[in-house]
């Protein structure tokens, strides 16, 4: 059986899964080299001619999608759907929103060879498995070979509030909201705080830096020197703060994770670990914990953990 994983959200990306194998695994901006390619650039044209499925020459007997979840965005995930199924001959599929963090830890336990571990997932933008206003941003599961169990799942509605209403301010200026539920056993926190990779997304902009969020990184580590460069110092604060402000956040989530089952084992994907730079100092920080980092971590790799989903926990 060939299954095909298709990310249809920014990252587009798919995942040629056979004999419970990863064979081959495509980003279309790769092919196109054009950094940030979504669906929508092409959905004007009213089809798909991606490249990536010049890799495909064969009719795929499944395919699995995944997406963040569009809301702000002049089409829905279901559009897509349409245009590729008509695209590859109407092959069966599966769709399910909800489990764009699911499948954030199954490519990095996937890729660990790990017989258990704790997966926290720390998203870039958030992703929306609800339609309301709240955006899935930090997860906690426990994982092993026959089982994935949710443990912990923190929503922010504060990008629904800063696009919707346009605040032209900080993020912080929204962040005293918070409660707390407990559903099925699993511990949900729905707050308007600034989390995760939203963080980068309000620096990246502050320091006229728009998407660039590696750069916003890189410009960080110039506040911890003393020598003076030829930089705009109110930016290189703004960069070390978003670092700061989301190691420490993620420091809480380490805790909370180990707390729930005290493995050592643990996997970090989602698109807040391509901050490499963090990720070192949570080695150090944390000697005893043996760190896994998803060699995919961002949305492009939920292509390659769906077929992980579908084929070993569904």
């Amino acid at each position: 059986m060939k299954i095909l994983g298709i990310n249809i959200s920014h990252d587009f990306s798919i995942c040629v899964y056979e004999n419970k194998k990863i064979t081959k695994f495509f980003m279309e901006e790769r092919h196109i080299l054009k950094k940030g390619f979504k669906p929508e650039d092409m959905f004007k044209i009213n089809h798909f001619i991606f490249s990536i499925f010049k890799e495909i020459n064969f009719k795929p007997d499944l395919i699995i999608y995944s997406s963040f979840g569009r809301i702000w965005s002049e089409i829905f995930d279901e559009e897509i759907i349409q245009q590729i199924q008509k695209q590859l001959d109407h092959p069966p599929f599966y769709f399910n929103k909800k489990l764009h963090h699911v499948y954030h830890a199954c490519s990095s336990f996937y890729f660990s060879n790990l017989s258990e571990a704790m997966a926290i997932v720390v998203d870039g933008g958030g992703a929306c498995p609800i339609r309301i206003g709240y955006q899935e941003i930090n997860s906690i599961f426990y994982m092993n070979k026959n089982k994935i169990i949710k443990l912990f799942q923190h929503f922010s509605n504060l990008r629904s509030l800063y696009l919707n209403k346009n605040f032209n301010k900080f993020y912080d200026t929204y962040s005293d909201y918070i409660s707390v539920d407990f559903i099925n056993g699993v511990e949900y926190y729905f707050s308007s705080l600034c989390l995760g990779g939203m963080n980068f997304i309000e620096a990246c902009e502050l320091a006229n830096m728009k998407g660039e969020y590696g750069k916003l990184m890189g410009l960080s580590s110039y506040g911890y020197t003393n020598k003076k460069f030829n930089l705009n110092y109110d930016f290189v604060k703004i960069a070390k703060d978003a670092q700061e402000k989301t190691f420490n956040e993620t420091c809480q989530l380490i805790e909370k994770a180990y707390s729930y089952k005290k493995t050592n084992n643990f996997i970090l994907s989602g698109g807040y670990f391509l901050n490499c730079s963090n990720n070192f100092k949570y080695v150090k920080k944390y000697p005893n914990i043996n760190f896994f980092v998803d060699p995919v971590p961002h949305d492009g790799g939920t292509a390659i953990g769906a077929c992980i989903y579908y084929d070993k926990y569904k």
